[in-house]
């Protein structure tokens, strides 16, 4: 037996059909449609979510009946829920687990390491989007991802940056841990193990950084 769901897809495929939307607007919107409608065939709703089910089934049905197709933010947004509330169905929410995990452990090492070569100021910066992409992500907020991930090439910029010194420092670490323990008048021993750390912190870095980028652009429809 068909899902209600893809029935009110199929019938806002059609419609989208005799709009005069942007052919490419219009395209993508079809696939995705396709896609859904293939996704959930194979859907076993469980008890627990269908309210967010029938909550689908209202809003596809109101937005068909809806004659003003200029304002597509509003199949934007609904393709969306409907992409996302796969991930809820499934019970698949592993994937928002290790986005916040890596963007947590990025951001943290970031504000530790950036302040070396790029002052406090720059960390400071990054505060109010680092808040927002946290909130955001943790309701799910495709905006809110956004914010997050626009603190990843950051990140990925101070790991390299502390790998490219050390390894420019290679030739004379004796001359190069002197220089540390100087800048921060402590014994050469202390700046050696600290910049050491920092070295293995900003491997650690660039991994989370690189988790981060690489799950939420492969898990980004889970947002809405």
């Amino acid at each position: 037996m068909e899902k209600e769901i893809n029935s009110v897809l199929v019938e806002l495929e059609a419609r989208i059909n005799k709009t005069n939307l942007p052919e490419k607007n219009r395209t993508r919107y079809i696939n995705n449609i396709k896609e859904l409608v293939n996704t959930y065939k194979d859907i076993d709703i469980p008890e627990r979510h269908m309210d967010t089910y029938n909550s689908l089934i209202k809003k596809g049905k109101q937005l068909s009946k809806d004659n003003n197709y200029k304002d597509h933010k509003k199949i934007e947004y609904f393709l969306r829920y409907c992409n996302a509330a796969v991930y809820d169905f499934k019970d698949n929410i592993k994937p928002l687990n290790t986005i916040m995990k890596a963007y947590l452990l990025t951001c943290a090492l970031f504000m530790a390491l950036a302040p070396q070569f790029f002052s406090f100021i720059l960390p400071l910066l990054f505060v109010v989007p680092i808040f927002i992409g946290l909130k955001g992500m943790k309701t799910r907020s495709y905006n809110g991802l956004l914010m997050g991930v626009s603190v990843v090439p950051m990140g990925i910029l101070t790991s390299i940056v502390w790998i490219k010194n050390i390894f420019l420092a290679s030739g004379d670490f004796t001359a190069f841990f002197t220089s540390v323990a100087n800048q921060y008048n402590t014994s050469i021993d202390f700046a050696r193990n600290l910049t050491i750390v920092c070295v293995g912190l900003s491997v650690i870095l660039l991994f989370t950084s690189i988790t981060m980028l690489v799950t939420s652009y492969k898990h980004r429809k889970m947002f809405v």
